[in-house]
């Protein structure tokens, strides 16, 4: 607890829907800085329906606008404000500018910039701007900090974007079962999950799918057509499962062999790893910042974008060599209880906050 007893407030404003994941994330945010003499409050429109986690956060949905935020602020008096925010938000400068204006501390939480439009001068120039004036920034990675100029990494941080996992550690794993659910039918599986969209090039896979000829093998698509790019894929031994979340996704990536996601790789690397699979994806591409994890030759392989035919070589190789496969998956979840692991994120984010109100991390 920190001096005198008093709890330090921090104020999240999260944009739009609080996404399934991250429920869970700020549900493990809360009790770990509680314990560290923070007490964390999240103010959204709300959460995004049919979430697999139980909210056990302070949370209250609130329109988020300016007026509102100052209300808030002025209300509760909170130590910290993190705004998880776009640069679109107009919202986002006005209410950092209050803030300093009451004397709340300002902490960045993100990538640093856009990175599907890393050279957009306005776009830097707003980031820019906005990382001159918080009192500290948390990044996803450590990679991350090359968009950041050097003379402001005094106040930069560190908090390796991830998920949390601990509540499927007691969950089943019933391959047999989920695969039949789902009626697949073929031995061996390629998976990919999430959604759809045409950035994260999933023409690329089908295509080497369509290669891997003569085997009892089956490729399983899992998640929402975003950019209708399914509609076209019609194999027998192409399974289209749609959205899952929570516990069955976890039972349906170990009921698998290899996760393949040839571009924009985020946070289902973390999913797959915890499952442990190996991940097989393209180099040159604007992975987001979790493709940190992937340690090529270690839990996963890099092909050139756009090589078809090296996209089909390596799931070929990972599927027909059991040893290498299952050498790769210890990998993969070691990563997941290390480096991976949602405590990093915590530790991270708690060192930001300690520098921002100027005490020790306590023990």
């Amino acid at each position: 607890m920190h001096e005198h007893g008093r709890e330090r407030k921090i104020a999240l404003i999260h944009n739009n829907l609080i996404q399934h994941y991250r429920v869970a994330i700020y549900n493990y945010l809360y009790n770990f800085l509680r314990s560290h003499g923070y007490y964390l409050s999240v103010r959204s429109h709300g959460i995004q329906p049919g979430t697999p986690y139980p909210v056990a956060f302070d949370f209250k949905n609130m329109t988020l606008n300016s007026r509102t935020i100052l209300r808030w602020f002025l209300a509760e008096r909170p130590d910290v404000y993190v705004p998880v925010a776009f640069l679109r938000d107009l919202y986002l400068f006005p209410t950092i500018l209050l803030a300093k204006l009451l004397r709340i501390k300002v902490v960045y939480w993100g990538h640093g910039r856009d990175l599907q439009d890393k050279r957009n001068f306005v776009k830097n120039t707003a980031y820019m701007l906005e990382h001159l004036l918080v009192d500290a920034i948390i990044l996803y990675g450590e990679h991350l900090k090359t968009y950041i100029p050097r003379w402001l990494h005094r106040k930069v941080f560190v908090a390796n974007n991830t998920l949390e996992l601990s509540m499927y550690r007691s969950v089943e794993l019933n391959s047999t079962a989920i695969k039949a659910k789902y009626g697949i039918k073929t031995q061996k599986n390629i998976i990919c999950m999430g959604r759809f969209e045409r950035r994260k090039r999933v023409e690329d896979l089908v295509a080497a799918f369509a290669r891997i000829k003569g085997k009892d093998v089956g490729l399983v698509l899992a998640g929402p057509d975003c950019d209708g790019l399914l509609a076209a894929i019609d194999s027998p031994r192409v399974y289209k499962v749609g959205p899952i979340y929570g516990t069955e996704a976890i039972q349906l990536l170990a009921a698998c062999d290899v996760y393949c996601l040839p571009g924009a790789v985020g946070l289902s690397i973390v999913d797959a790893f915890y499952a442990g699979l190996p991940i097989v994806t393209e180099e040159g591409i604007d992975h987001g910042p979790e493709i940190m994890y992937l340690k090529p030759g270690e839990n996963g392989f890099l092909v050139p974008k756009g090589d078809i035919e090296a996209l089909a070589r390596t799931l070929n190789l990972l599927l027909d060599d059991d040893a290498l496969r299952m050498k790769l998956s210890e990998n993969a979840r070691r990563v997941v209880s290390t480096e991976a692991h949602i405590s990093k994120l915590a530790q991270g984010f708690l060192a930001a906050l300690d520098y921002v109100t100027a005490r020790d991390r306590e023990a």
